[in-house]
């Protein structure tokens, strides 16, 4: 320690030497330990790289990777570097496009042949073709599959197949009729005709048709017949076949219609038949007023009789069944007389002696009643006033819309409930006379059951009396 002292004493510029070495070796160390570690993947091949760089494109440099911009690096080269981070780099290739006899040169880091044309805004529709280069040779020789070097784009053309009646539109690129049928999946078996033939080139717009020769069955006369024909539709199936339609006679399918694809078609015989029919014609009835009855009453005057029609029927019989008939004339032979009921138009007035006094009424009909209130007339909202305008209460009594119309503001009593007035309308019930018995919310009561509507004087002018009831 006296020599380390003594060295000091003789060279003092040594200290200050000796920590600034000290303090770079530190730095250096600290350097070197924070040092990022992260994988770089550069088309397929992988190695890691340590580096200080803060973002993904910082480390791509400090690895010697040089980018251009058709490049593809993922994550972005932008974003920010994290330590492990995998760092994917597809450098962007050249490959060469044929398009309607032009070439260009693109770089594109796609491998699809239809994204590398989309890539360089050319469209592949369905029946386009495309032939792709997708090999190289190496140095060894060995033709190695890799990504499209070439596409060549041969657009198809709009065509139209029809197969035994079926239009089937297809876009193709290939030369010949053969090929379009190839590639449309269209099979063709021995017997079957194509127009063009199927050596003959194609252009835009072409139809090629195909008649098809297949086995068809023929039901008719109680008999199955096999047979093969090419026909386009069933009437020329037939023809081919030596099957002859007479008359009304028909086939299943259409004659017009395509040949099934199963080629059964049955062969329906047909004639006619005429039928003599004789058939009552029923009476109605006849209401006329009878002085002499007492309202709401009825009499028969007379009772009518029954018509005679006779028809004359055509029968439609489709191999031995009866499938139809229809009328050709109908004659009435004797007319039917109607039956002719009188009703009473006598009114007498009478009295009635109710737990409110004695009342006079003209009229008097049993009837269903029901009861209502302006929150309780069976509908979400409340309705405080009636048809005519009056406040639903007590006393206020709806009908029938047929009734109403005649008897707005007619006075009437019903027993219990008392006196008032038809003053509105109401569903009302099937085969019923009905009434409905207003009340205010507050004193409201519940009513169904059978009464008597009694109609009070005076009596109302004649001619708005209704004598029937509807």
């Amino acid at each position: 320690m006296e020599k380390v002292k003594r060295t000091l004493d003789r060279y003092p510029q040594i200290l200050p030497l000796g920590i600034v070495v000290f303090t770079l070796c530190g730095a250096v160390l600290i350097y070197i330990a924070t040092a990022r570690t992260v994988h770089l993947e550069i088309n397929g091949s992988e190695r890691s790289l340590r580096t200080h760089a803060r973002t993904v494109m910082a480390a791509l440099r400090d690895g010697g990777v040089t980018l251009r911009d058709e490049d593809r690096v993922q994550p972005s080269a932008s974003e920010k570097l994290i330590p492990g981070m995998t760092i994917r780099v597809q450098n962007a290739r050249e490959v060469t496009i044929h398009t309607g006899g032009e070439i260009e040169k693109v770089l594109t880091t796609e491998s699809s042949p239809e994204n590398i044309l989309l890539e360089a805004g050319i469209r592949v529709f369905p029946g386009d073709q495309l032939d792709v280069t997708t090999w190289f040779e190496d140095s060894s020789g060995v033709q190695v599959p890799k990504h499209p070097l070439s596409v060549q784009l041969h657009p198809g053309v709009a065509l139209e197949i029809v197969d035994s009646g079926t239009s089937i539109p297809v876009r193709s690129a290939a030369v010949t009729v053969g090929e379009v049928l190839w590639d449309a999946g269209i099979i063709l078996y021995e017997g079957d005709h194509v127009e063009p033939n199927p050596g003959a080139s194609v252009s835009a717009g072409d139809v090629i048709e195909v008649v098809r020769a297949q086995p068809l069955v023929f039901e008719m006369d109680g008999e199955v017949v096999h047979t093969r024909a090419a026909g386009k539709t069933v009437g020329e199936a037939l023809v081919k076949s030596g099957i002859a339609l007479t008359g009304m006679d028909y086939a299943i399918p259409e004659v017009d219609g395509p040949i099934p694809g199963d080629g059964r078609i049955r062969v329906v015989r047909v004639r006619e038949n005429i039928l003599y029919e004789m058939e009552p014609i029923p009476f109605g009835t006849v209401y006329q007023p009878a002085e002499a009855l007492e309202l709401d009453t009825l009499e028969v005057i007379s009772t009518g009789s029954y018509g005679v029609m006779a028809k004359r029927i055509r029968l439609r019989i489709e191999d031995g069944v009866e499938v139809e008939r229809s009328v050709d004339e109908a004659v009435h032979v004797i007319e039917p007389k109607p039956r002719v009921v009188g009703y009473g138009t006598k009114i007498v007035i009478r009295t009635l002696n109710t737990g409110s006094g004695t009342i006079e009424y003209w009229r008097a009909i049993p009837v269903y009643a029901t009861s209502y209130s302006p929150c309780r007339s069976g509908v979400e909202d409340c309705y405080p006033l009636t048809a005519s305008g009056r406040p639903v209460a007590r006393g206020m009594i709806g009908v029938l819309r047929s009734w109403y119309n005649q008897m707005r503001g007619w006075p009437v009593f019903v027993p219990v409930y008392g006196a008032g007035s038809i003053e509105d309308i109401g569903a009302g019930f099937a085969n019923k006379d009905w009434v409905d018995l207003g009340f205010t919310d507050d004193n409201y009561e519940a009513w169904h059951s059978w009464t008597t509507l009694y109609f009070l004087t005076p009596v109302p002018p004649l001619d708005s009396i209704p004598w029937i009831l509807p």
